[in-house]
């Protein structure tokens, strides 16, 4: 991995559109992670929409700041690597659904939200709690970046 690799990463940090998540580990290769939450958010997605699922828009939400991320800190060179662990994240996030929500196999179900948690902690950081009106109006709710630890 490049020093364009680590560089990127810190400078999103820094500047806070990276922010330091409360219950998540900063990945030892941040290219790899967010190479497989794109391909997560990619299948979590494409399972909401055929659910019909309101929470689509959040999660399309995320996965467009995902691969904003992800863009920005793939070199060149690694492109084609990058969209292959995509499409492996994916294509084992839509097992573990299709085990989940077909099977009913509710640890399919945990580990696949778990997956997806270690993502948004990441990429938005904690968020406040949502008040339960907002939640009943669609038009209202929004993700809510965290505050940072540089505040």
């Amino acid at each position: 991995m490049g020093n364009r690799t680590y560089t990127a990463a810190a400078i999103f940090l820094f500047i806070g559109l990276l922010p330091l998540p409360a219950r998540a580990d900063i990945p030892g290769d941040p290219l790899t992670f967010f190479a497989h939450c794109a391909g997560r958010l990619s299948a979590e997605l494409s399972h909401q929409w055929m659910r019909s699922d309101p929470s689509s828009d959040d999660t399309e939400a995320l996965h467009r700041a995902t691969l904003s991320i992800l863009q920005s800190i793939t070199p060149t060179d690694q492109a084609r690597g990058v969209l292959s662990m995509r499409v492996d994240a994916r294509n084992a996030h839509a097992g573990l659904l299709t085990r989940g929500y077909a099977r009913g196999d509710a640890w399919a179900r945990e580990r696949a939200a778990a997956r997806l948690a270690e993502c948004a902690a990441l990429v938005l950081g904690p968020s406040e709690p949502v008040p339960a009106e907002a939640n009943q109006d669609r038009e209202t709710r929004t993700l809510r970046p965290a505050s940072h630890a540089f505040d």
